[in-house]
């Protein structure tokens, strides 16, 4: 009788270890390790094609956005999409921002969504009167394609929308998150950065 409680809890003992040793592997050993997008580190450069606002309309066709060409500034990359209220609603606070500060400071917002195409997204801005005054923005607006995921690029993989990144002078990631902002918030953390 002892004996077979001894095997019963030997059995469940190495069942619990086999357990616990493949959540272990599977949660923190089996992971895909990113590089160069943790705070601290310098941001992968990528290229993205930005939108134009022309005889007051938002038109595709616009210049290429690669990161390293801003070095010396501070860049905010901000991903957001159509159908998020909050992303649309953060927008005219990183305007401001980047009108107030536009020596120091470069805004990048990206639309990534892949059921929208380039063009679709310029046309709903074009068609939204709520949004009439973001054909006189200052950030530059920019989208990135399936083949082209800045978005996973930069380590963001929630699919959590809005999300920024803020890029110091040297091209260090200072800060990365999902969330809104608003513009309190953006100089909290770019405002020291603007004094070195």
């Amino acid at each position: 009788m002892i004996k077979k409680k001894l095997l019963e809890i030997a059995a469940w003992s190495v069942a619990g270890a086999v357990l616990v040793g493949g959540l272990v592997y599977y949660n923190f050993i089996d992971k895909p390790v990113l590089s160069g997008v943790e705070i601290g580190e310098v941001c992968p450069d990528f290229t993205v094609q930005t939108y134009t606002t022309e005889s007051g309309s938002f038109q595709t066709g616009g210049e290429e956005f690669t990161l390293s060409a801003y070095r010396g500034k501070i860049v905010v990359v901000n991903f957001w999409a159509t159908y998020c209220g909050p992303c649309i609603a953060e927008l005219p606070d990183f305007n401001q921002y980047q009108e107030d500060y536009a020596e120091d400071v470069v805004v990048l917002t990206l639309n990534g969504q892949m059921n929208e195409t380039y063009e679709s997204v310029a046309t709903w801005i074009n068609d939204n009167e709520d949004l009439s005054a973001w054909k006189d923005f200052s950030l530059t607006f920019g989208r990135y394609e399936k083949d082209n995921n800045v978005y996973t690029t930069l380590g963001f993989s929630s699919g959590a929308l809005p999300g920024t990144m803020i890029v110091n002078r040297e091209g260090i990631i200072v800060y990365r998150a999902d969330g809104s902002m608003h513009y309190e918030d953006l100089h909290e953390i770019i405002g020291p950065l603007m004094k070195l």
